[in-house]
């Protein structure tokens, strides 16, 4: 899977680059399996809130049938973040597939 990483209001170390791709992209990548590699593009994007201390990151990803994915997360530990927003799209890739499989 592809996947730009857009930093907003922060810049990321090489290794907070790599915890995007071992806690968000190579989980979904797993769901994505039978799609072809030049349709598995996504964005995510992280910002850090100055007045709140907070990172926010959102996910935004288009697949077969105009189907968007998105989802975005707000907390205090980049990591649950990270987590959480996984979580969210994994349950709308779940939900796509069991829609094109009925």
């Amino acid at each position: 899977m592809k996947f730009n990483i857009i930093e907003d209001n922060l810049n990321l170390t090489d290794k907070d680059k790599k915890l995007v791709d071992k806690k968000v992209m190579e989980k979904l990548d797993k769901y994505l399996q039978d799609f072809s590699e030049d349709i598995k593009n996504a964005n995510v994007r992280v910002k850090k809130i100055n007045r709140t201390g907070e990172y926010k990151v959102n996910f935004d990803m288009w697949l077969p049938g105009k189907e968007h994915i998105y989802a975005d997360e707000i907390n205090h530990e980049y990591e649950t973040a990270l987590t959480s927003l996984r979580n969210q799209v994994e349950r709308q890739i779940k939900e796509y597939k069991a829609e094109l499989s009925s």
